[in-house]
């Protein structure tokens, strides 16, 4: 009875989020901290958080900041969680441990730029998910500090950054576990499928995704077959330099395919 009547509290305080906060953000802050956790679900699915109220609601136990309906979050909020410290209020030693402990990052705006994405990562290297889809205004540059710092990225999502080229794909070689990536839409050629076959997880990576990568061609995605022994879900329909030739060497006696789509350019 007790559980119900907390879930229906959380849930009433979703629903008129905006006004409790106008009225009285001071209840927010004083929130134990499973309720916040369970709050920062809830709101940021419903696109709720927003640069002026994330900083209420940030709290140890939330480790996936999934931003993908949060129309109104920008650069201004990952710094927020970048200098997010247990005693941030009168702390000021870089040392101080962070309150923060995400694992999942999740954006799929124009919002975000370089500047939010790179201060963030610098502070969390500890990151095992990055998906930064349709972030229009990510570049290379983002993609480089990805590389350097987060060595144990499992995943990393790129779709529809139209900026990323094959300098920020090169950057993430270092990388030693990368089972997923992601990088439809986005100005890469073959240099960066040569790069993801010399890379120190060419032998993890088990899903690749290229939908609509324009300048890739039968060379680079016959490397990248050869090299990356483990792939078993690929896509890389409308890329109309590919021909029936990358087709025909998808060997199932050399990959055990699970999932796979294509479409080759008549």
């Amino acid at each position: 009875m007790v559980a119900r009547l907390v879930v229906l509290c959380e849930y009433a305080i979703v629903n008129q989020f905006n006004t409790v906060f106008a009225n009285d953000s001071s209840t927010i802050i004083s929130l134990p901290v499973n309720l916040k956790a369970r709050l920062f679900t809830l709101l940021s699915h419903r696109g709720l958080l927003t640069d002026d109220n994330l900083s209420f609601l940030l709290n140890c136990r939330t480790r996936t900041f999934d931003f993908r309906e949060c129309a109104d979050i920008t650069d201004r909020s990952l710094l927020i969680m970048a200098r997010y410290s247990l005693n941030s209020s009168t702390e000021r030693d870089d040392s101080t441990k962070s309150a923060l402990n995400p694992t999942i990052l999740h954006f799929r705006c124009a919002n975000v730029t370089d500047y939010g994405v790179v201060q963030f990562v610098q502070r969390y290297p500890s990151l095992r998910k990055i998906r930064l889809q349709n972030c229009s205004q990510i570049t290379d540059e983002s993609v480089i500090t990805i590389g350097t710092r987060c060595s144990h990225l499992l995943e990393l999502d790129l779709t529809g950054c139209l900026q990323i080229t094959d300098r920020g794909v090169d950057a993430l070689r270092q990388i030693t576990h990368l089972r997923s990536l992601a990088l439809s839409q986005t100005h890469i050629t073959d240099e960066a499928l040569i790069s993801i076959g010399q890379s120190a997880y060419n032998q993890t990576l088990n899903e690749i995704n290229l939908k609509k990568c324009a300048e890739i061609t039968d060379d680079g995605f016959l490397f990248l077959l050869q090299h990356c022994p483990n792939l078993s879900t690929i896509g890389f329909t409308q890329c109309p330099k590919l021909t029936e030739r990358s087709r025909q060497n998808i060997n199932p006696q050399t990959h055990q395919f699970s999932y796979l789509v294509w479409s080759i350019p008549v």
